[in-house]
């Protein structure tokens, strides 16, 4: 017993190790700060662990626990409880807009902080569910199968919220493109 005990308990240390910053990313997507995605995650994290022996048996547990996640922003947000987003000192700097890996350049330069910065607040902007489907085809590179999957939705929907997403993004930082000159 003692042994299962231990056993269930490295595993899912290893799983939270290895698959966190996934998470966090997904996350910090969905709610705009560190600290909502930290409770998202932490969240998941909690309800996952009791059942931690059926889900690491399955093909994907990471799918198990990022629907988990996804789902407790979907609920803050119909409960009208999202957490407000705030600009973040520290610039490229920022823990936060590191693990959400969208610079395109490792060196970080200012062209590619304010590229960043914007994607982030069009993101912000986009409707909860089509945001969600963005953040999981592009950002998580999940398949539209999986996204449509994990939303519980069909593949043609997955599909047509993604190029809405894509094309509202578009706008919404040509714009803000046009506005800064």
């Amino acid at each position: 017993m003692a042994h299962d005990t231990t056993e269930r308990l490295r595993g899912f240390e290893e799983f939270v190790a290895t698959r966190s910053q996934s998470l966090m990313r997904t996350a910090f997507l969905l709610v705009g700060t560190r600290e909502g995605a930290e409770d998202l995650v932490q969240s998941a994290l909690e309800k996952t662990f009791p059942r931690w022996s059926r889900v690491r048996r399955m093909d994907t547990p990471e799918a198990y626990v990022r629907r988990i996640v996804v789902n407790n922003a979907h609920a803050a947000w119909r409960s009208a409880k999202r957490l407000p987003t705030v600009e973040l000192p520290g610039g490229s700097d920022s823990p936060a807009l590191a693990a959400a890996s969208v610079a395109t350049a490792a060196g970080d330069h200012a062209e590619d902080v304010t590229l960043r910065d914007s994607l982030l607040r069009a993101l912000d902007e986009l409707p909860h569910g089509m945001r969600t489907i963005v953040v999981l085809r592009y950002w998580e590179e999940l398949s539209v199968q999986e996204v449509a999957e994990l939303r519980r939705c069909s593949a043609g929907t997955v599909k047509s919220q993604a190029a809405r997403g894509l094309a509202r993004l578009r706008e919404l930082m040509t714009a803000e493109a046009r506005s800064e000159r």
